[in-house]
């Protein structure tokens, strides 16, 4: 089902640190996943989410990733169980690398009545790109993950992290995809962050970015064989126009992580702890916290308060904290400063 941008509340939701890949990009430090809820914390957390969904009239659409999720494939699916049957819960996707998936895995998948669709990921068209980043072997092991899901009827999506590394091979990556019968194609600029910090080199450039996402658009227009996503900030100024092009950062209107030990951030790509989801609650996190009530101002957002594109982007506040250790200063890729409104 499709949510009204109104109605939805977005929560990503990490059940676990844990990985079987080590991707050289990862925004995961660490791997441990110490202090994971259990089962029952989890179904706590799930409660708190309800009912702070029930009391914003809001209805729900989840991620349940990691780490890697399957690595606690019994959780993951008590949970889903949970979400199949609660009156609040739209819609939910897992996001995955798919290697641990069996086909007994795909046969329960399929009797979930509210999963929408599988996540996974590639960062190239062929081995010899994608395997430099995420490890020998996993693009025929994504490639075989993925026809499994495909040949019993599932919804699959990709993701793409975009770096300097991979850029040109867009088109080439999206015929791959259709060949693979793939629904969904998405890209995510590279972040410094947790394991890829000191990846600085790979980060696009301004006018690298701006080319990925012309691309991107164009590609998009035209394509028939695979839906090319635009939900991503900056989208907006290629095609300001376009309500399916562009999308607002989340951080503190309609979106929350919460991590394997509770701990709640405002998105995944900006770890700035808001408090503890079973400890502090969701209404108070919500309500008081100072970085979200700063952060709906569009006012404090440096430039993007002069852009007269304030109502549709503002920019991503992850790669602005990154970039400059301030998550109220400039997107550093935004390539429309110099044409903003005053």
């Amino acid at each position: 089902m499709e949510i009204p941008a109104g109605d939805e509340f977005y929560f990503q939701w990490h059940l676990t640190e844990r990985c079987n890949q080590r991707c050289a990009h990862c925004y995961h430090a660490s791997y441990s996943s110490s202090e994971e809820l259990t089962l029952s914390d989890l179904q706590a957390a799930f409660g708190e989410m309800e009912r702070a969904l029930s009391v914003w009239n809001r209805v729900g659409s989840f991620s349940l990733t990691g780490g890697e999720p399957f690595t606690r494939r019994e959780e993951l699916f008590a949970l889903m169980s949970m979400l199949d049957l609660s009156h609040v819960v739209g819609y939910y996707d897992i996001l995955t690398n798919g290697a641990l998936i069996s086909d007994e895995d795909v046969a329960r998948m399929r009797a979930a009545t509210k999963l929408r669709r599988v996540q996974l990921s590639l960062e190239g068209p062929s081995a010899v790109l994608n395997d430099s980043i995420r490890g020998d072997g996993t693009f025929e092991r994504t490639l075989a993950a993925i026809d499994r899901l495909k040949s019993q009827g599932m919804e699959v999506a990709v993701m793409m992290t975009v770096t300097r590394r991979n850029k040109g091979s867009i088109p080439q990556m999206l015929d791959v995809l259709a060949d693979h019968q793939v629904d969904t194609f998405a890209v995510e600029r590279f972040i410094p962050e947790g394991s890829g910090a000191e990846l600085h080199d790979a980060m696009l450039t301004p006018e690298e970015a701006r080319e990925v996402f012309e691309t991107v658009h164009a590609l998009g227009v035209a394509e028939r064989r695979v839906r090319v996503l635009m939900y991503r900030p900056l989208f907006a100024l290629v095609d300001k126009d376009d309500p399916t092009v562009g999308a607002m950062c989340s951080v503190g209107t309609n979106a929350l992580t919460i991590m394997h030990d509770g701990t709640v951030y405002p998105c995944r790509r900006l770890p700035i702890s808001l408090g503890h989801v079973l400890r502090d609650g969701l209404f108070k996190i919500w309500y008081d916290s100072d970085l979200l009530w700063r952060i709906r101002d569009p006012e404090n957002l440096a430039d993007c308060a002069k852009c007269d594109l304030i109502a549709v982007c503002r920019g991503c506040r992850a790669m602005a904290h990154f970039a400059s250790g301030d998550c109220f200063g400039p997107d550093p890729h935004c390539w429309r400063p110099v044409e903003c409104i005053v």
